[in-house]
């Protein structure tokens, strides 16, 4: 989080306070004001990289621009096969003060990305069933050329987005790269924010894939 983004959120939520408060607004009405301001200085900046941007290059500016911190951190070097930034940023996360759901999800992905399949496995056994961690039952299937396996996770997938980017990385992995090719637009065109991102780097770096 932008440490001048919860500044100003504070900042114009205490005028707005005063300002309800002087002049005799009722409560309802300037908590409401409240809301919309720090919603607008500190979550709506979140939700737009994660999910409201399509443009790649504008989110790698936004991830260049924000290095020094952690996530943004981790996730431009999980997309660009930056081995020192992945590492020290999760070694960071770890640290840091969040949610142990949060630590534990990049803790998987950090695990996929050195693709040591056995502390995914010893990870996922410790989360509950989602969407992320059928994902991740997936593509730990995939690295271990369980094929099988893989498609059965990907079936029970709610989400279209995850199902297109597994059957891409299980078509590259069977070296069908014309039919993954189909799959990875599919699943690009599904996705926005830190998601398209982190898959279309990926997928350029790793296969030659020219999908803009």
């Amino acid at each position: 989080m932008n440490w001048l983004s919860f500044v100003y959120a504070t900042i114009f939520g205490f005028v707005i306070s005063f300002i309800g408060g002087f002049l005799d607004f009722p409560e309802p009405l300037v908590s409401f004001f409240v809301i919309i301001i720090v919603a607008y200085f500190l979550v709506f900046p979140i939700f737009r990289l994660y999910w409201g941007i399509g443009d790649v290059e504008k989110i790698e500016q936004i991830l260049l621009k924000n290095k020094k911190k952690p996530f943004y951190r981790f996730y431009y070097g999980l997309a660009n096969g930056i081995e020192k930034d992945v590492d020290e940023s999760i070694r960071k996360i770890n640290q840091g003060f969040h949610l142990p759901s949060i630590k534990k999800q990049h803790q998987l992905i950090h695990a996929y990305f050195h693709q040591r399949t056995e502390e995914m496995e010893k990870l996922l056994n410790g989360m509950r069933k989602s969407a992320f961690t059928l994902y991740y039952q997936a593509a730990r299937s995939i690295l271990i050329n369980d094929f099988e396996g893989a498609r059965s996770y990907i079936k029970q997938n709610p989400k279209m987005w995850m199902r297109e980017a597994l059957t891409t990385e299980l078509l590259v992995k069977k070296n069908r790269k014309e039919d993954a090719f189909i799959h990875a637009r599919n699943a690009l065109l599904k996705t926005k924010g830190i998601q398209r991102y982190v898959l279309l780097r990926s997928w350029e770096r790793e296969w030659g894939m020219t999908l803009k």
